[in-house]
């Protein structure tokens, strides 16, 4: 063994890689012995899972890089795939500065924060909004001067209204680079009892919403060529199912997949991918600022509390939104695969993994080579690894919009 491959790495997937060369070299890792000498090593049962299905290179007998895809090849006919990437795609939109986004159901929320995050980076900002008193409320948040605040009346379920929103921005604004899919509908219905009615609506605001904006926003984006990206605001209920919220995880989580899906296609492209997937955020962006919310204040004022009834003191216990705007900006300019801003959701999220990983089934004997050579398409996705590795550079904020 070299000195390299001798020398201990503080990283685990390091240390693992390091010791899959080491056994490789001996021999396949198939059998029960070689998982329990892994298994010894403190590996996790990921670690133990990747070495299973790795051979040696046919052609060399050299074992094959750290995270490479499995050889090209797979049943006659077919394609050979492509080489993989070396690197994580670079951050297309890495300089947001006079670029022009357009953020979904921003008029308040976490929308809201998002668009103050981008105005205060410089950026041509366009409010989608559906209530006139909300985008009242909203817009004394955009100090003078700014870049342009452009309030945009959309549906996002509206096909032909991304379509529109598109030509009034060009028109306004001549090109778009960023767009955060926002709006949402957190339903509390359990996919075992929810009506057809509030299924199909929930489907066509959190999951149909995002694939219009990009089948109308991305052949613009790419057009131009100035460097765009896709955020789409999911939750951490599109990675952890944890509550009762049958049909907002349902959606939260699909939408998560269309992202990945989106970077494995745009991965060459000049067109960036987010999945910003946040913790509990804190709704009203007028906190902090030393203003009562307007429009807060007039919905109170409608419904009265009686006397006696328990009021509200201090601030919710959730993220500021313009913090969780700033993240979100972060997440852009570095080209995030996965904008995550709430640590304390690690433990579960790593439960729900682990339950994943340990239930496929480690075995004696390899499975057979015709099948794994009929399932090459889909053994290995390069995002992954790539991500890792991009997400090991230091970072000196989490909030910073300039690299």
């Amino acid at each position: 063994m070299s000195k390299k491959d001798s020398t201990p790495s503080s990283h685990p997937l390091d240390r693992f890689a390091a010791e899959r060369r080491r056994f490789l070299s001996e021999g396949t890792l198939y059998g029960a012995g070689a998982v329990g000498i892994l298994a010894s090593l403190g590996l996790s049962r990921y670690a133990v899972a990747q070495a299973r299905v790795v051979a040696p290179s046919p052609a060399s007998g050299a074992p094959p890089a750290a995270g490479a895809a499995p050889p090209a090849g797979g049943p006659p006919g077919l394609t050979p795939m492509p080489p993989e990437p070396a690197v994580s795609q670079p951050a297309p939109l890495h300089d947001l500065k006079d670029k022009v986004a357009y953020i979904t159901a921003s008029s308040d929320g976490i929308g809201l924060g998002i668009a103050r995050a981008a105005s205060l980076a410089g950026m041509k900002v366009c409010i989608g909004y559906r209530n006139e008193d909300r985008l009242k409320a909203a817009l004394p948040l955009f100090k003078t001067p700014n870049a342009g605040v452009l309030p945009i009346k959309h549906d996002v379920t509206d096909r032909d209204g991304w379509a529109k929103m598109l030509e009034k921005v060009r028109s306004e604004y001549g090109k778009l680079h960023l767009v955060v899919n926002n709006a949402g509908v957190k339903t509390f219905a359990r996919v075992s009892n929810v009506s057809a009615a509030d299924w199909d609506n929930a489907v066509a605001v959190n999951f149909t919403a995002t694939y219009n904006s990009v089948a109308v926003c991305l052949p613009h984006m790419l057009e131009h060529g100035e460097g765009s990206h896709f955020v789409v605001t999911s939750s951490m209920s599109g990675l952890l199912p944890g509550g009762p919220l049958g049909v907002y995880t349902a959606t939260k989580i699909a939408v998560v997949g269309l992202i990945e899906a989106l970077r494995v296609e745009l991965e060459g492209t000049t067109v960036g991918t987010s999945a910003f997937c946040p913790g509990g955020v804190n709704t009203d962006n007028y906190l902090g600022t030393g203003e009562d919310n307007p429009y807060l204040k007039a919905q109170m004022a409608k419904r009265a509390a009686p006397p006696g009834a328990p009021r509200f003191r201090g601030p919710p216990p959730g993220m500021d939104p313009l913090e969780a705007g700033e993240r979100v900006l972060n997440g852009v300019i570095n080209n995030d695969l996965f904008i995550l801003t709430h640590p304390e959701y690690m433990p579960g999220t790593q439960k729900r993994f682990d339950a994943m990983l340990i239930s496929e089934p480690i075995e004696a004997t390899p499975p057979p080579e015709a099948r794994v050579r009929g399932e090459t398409r889909v053994l290995h996705a390069g995002i992954y690894p790539r991500e890792i590795e991009h997400r090991k550079k230091p970072r000196k904020s989490f909030r910073s919009v300039t690299v």
